[in-house]
C-alpha cells in the first residue's frame, strides 16, 4: 500500500512540476512537460493552482492547493519505471498485471483497487482509503514507461475526511488529462 501511495504521490508531483499554465477566459490548463519526452495536459480544477514543484530527475512532484482550506490537496506525481520502460500504456497490460505493476500482490490492496478509463481512453487504477484514520484516494496509470499518479488528501481545514465529490473532483480532472508526445525540435 505504501508502494501505490509512493506512485500516487509521485504522479500528483510530476504533472506540478515543469507546469506552465496558460488562461483563458473560463479554463486554467495544466501543462507539465515530462524530461521533453511528453507532456501531460489537462484542466486545471476551478479554485485550485500549481503550489510547488520537486523535481529530482527523472522524477517529479507537483503540489496543487485551493486557497480555501476545506477543499482538498492534490499531488501529481511522475516516477520512470526501469520495470516498466517498454510499457506503452497501463492499457497494454491485463487487469492482474496492471494491479501487479502498480500496487504488488498484496490483496488487502488490490481487493480495494477499481478501474477507470479517462476521456482520453487511459486506464487508471484507483485505490480509496479504508481507513477511517487517513483517508486518501489514489489514482494511477502508465505512459511511457513512467508511473503516472495522482493522490487527493482531505484539506487542513476539513473533518480529515474526503467527500465523494471531491474524489468525483479528482478523477475529473483525470479523466481530462492527455499524454501528448513532444515533438522532435520542439
Amino acid at each position: 500500500m505504501k508502494k501505490l501511495l509512493s506512485m500516487l504521490f509521485c504522479l500528483i508531483l510530476v504533472l506540478g512540476s515543469g507546469l506552465a499554465a496558460a488562461e483563458t477566459p473560463k479554463e486554467d490548463y495544466t501543462v507539465v512537460t515530462v524530461n521533453g519526452a511528453f507532456n501531460i495536459r489537462g484542466i486545471t480544477p476551478d479554485g485550485f493552482e500549481r503550489t510547488g514543484v520537486e523535481i529530482d530527475d527523472p522524477n517529479m512532484r507537483v503540489f496543487f492547493s485551493s486557497k480555501d482550506p476545506g477543499k482538498p490537496a492534490f499531488v501529481l506525481s511522475i516516477f520512470f519505471r526501469d520495470d516498466y520502460a517498454d510499457v506503452d500504456r497501463l492499457n497494454d497490460l491485463s487487469d492482474e498485471e496492471m494491479k501487479t505493476a502498480l500496487v504488488g500482490d498484496d490483496p488487502s490492496v488490490s481487493e480495494n483497487i477499481e478501474i477507470m478509463e479517462t476521456d482520453y481512453g487511459t486506464k487508471v487504477l484507483i485505490l480509496r482509503s479504508r481507513d477511517p484514520q487517513d483517508d486518501f484516494a489514489c489514482f494511477v496509470t502508465l505512459y511511457k514507461g513512467y508511473e503516472v499518479g495522482l493522490n487527493l488528501y482531505p484539506g487542513p481545514a476539513s473533518d480529515g475526511k474526503l467527500t465523494d465529490d471531491q474524489v468525483r473532483l479528482a478523477m475529473k480532472f483525470l479523466s481530462d488529462l492527455d499524454f501528448v508526445p513532444v515533438e522532435a525540435g520542439t
